[in-house]
């Protein structure tokens, strides 16, 4: 059925890579960067989970996730649309953890124990300082007791390109749902270390509001048979 989409998909991965590098690396703009992007992988049932608007998600095949498992939701913000309606659709059947760095309200609590989730007060950080609430991702897990996490969820401001890649680098998760931020260089540079542990980009979708963000899911090479997607072909990497 993609027999044609894959094999004309083929001939554009060398020009996308040179649109990715036609300009000096801390140069390139977001025209470069944005009209070099395409998906690496057809998702039949893809999804945008939560909020119509900024705060939306998308996902590959949602109802595929498996039983017990563990998502986690970086950066909340009271506004936890995502976690409801990701449970929702898979009845409640994994464990949903969500971090700010701010004290989450009443409402927001009651939410998520709604959902067979808790929040915690932790600042994504580089290093752990529990006096400070500072915490990595890795020891997040360590403290939750997670060996293993099927969704990454994350918007933390800025802070991804410091702490997402030392927690890939010793965690593999499934699918990781994240918005980027900053100038177009930066965004570049963190999808190329995302793409070189071999996550595959599925979609993006430009922030409305702000250029300088981009909502961008991947989806790690060892899970696409599990969720039904078809290969296309690869450029970050």
């Amino acid at each position: 059925m993609l027999k044609e989409v894959i094999e004309y998909s083929k001939t554009q991965v060398e020009k996308r890579k040179e649109a990715l590098e036609k300009n000096n690396f801390n140069r390139i703009d977001f025209a470069d960067l944005y009209g070099a992007l395409a998906s690496e992988v057809y998702c039949a049932r893809k999804v945008r989970v939560g909020t119509i608007g900024d705060g939306g998600k998308w996902i590959c095949d949602p109802w595929s996730i498996p039983k017990n498992c563990v998502i986690f939701s970086l950066g909340l913000n009271n506004q936890v649309q995502f976690d409801e309606d990701i449970q929702e659709i898979i009845q409640n059947r994994c464990k949903i953890y969500g971090f700010d760095n701010e004290e989450q309200n009443d409402l927001t609590k009651l939410k998520f124990s709604k959902i067979n989730g808790a929040t915690k007060v932790a600042l994504i950080s580089e290093t752990t300082n529990r006096a400070l609430n500072k915490f990595t991702i890795s020891d997040l897990a360590k403290d939750a007791n997670v060996k293993s996490i099927e969704i990454l969820k994350i918007d933390i401001e800025s802070a991804e390109h410091s702490v997402l890649i030392p927690f890939l680098e010793k965690y593999t998760i499934c699918q990781i749902l994240i918005e980027i931020h900053g100038m177009a260089h930066r965004h570049k540079t963190l999808l190329l270390k995302i793409g070189k542990l071999k996550y595959r980009l599925f979609s993006y979708e430009v922030n409305g509001f702000d250029i300088k963000a981009c909502e961008y899911s991947f989806i790690h090479e060892s899970c696409i048979e599990k969720y039904n997607a078809i290969r296309i072909s690869y450029f970050l990497e």
